[in-house]
């Protein structure tokens, strides 16, 4: 019985390594993206949040800037 056990610990001890190993750990794809590194086309709301009022809400959401700094930025 013992001997059971000491397979399963390794077994699942090598699946974890091997996950590990196969994907790593993502840092480099989960950077901070900054609200100004964002392309207008990618900012730009689509109808479906204009039409339940979260045009804002979609902004935030997918890292774009408020629209009340783009407003300022266009103005200066």
């Amino acid at each position: 019985m013992k001997g059971i056990r000491t397979l399963f610990a390794l077994s699942w001890t090598l699946i974890a390594l091997g996950a590990f190993a196969a994907f790593g750990t993502d840092d480099d794809k989960h950077k901070d993206v900054k609200a100004n590194d964002k392309v207008e086309e990618e900012c730009e709301i689509p109808a479906f949040a204009k039409a339940i009022g979260h045009e804002d809400l979609w902004l935030k959401h997918n890292g774009c800037p408020p629209r009340e700094e783009v407003q300022k930025a266009d103005k200066e």
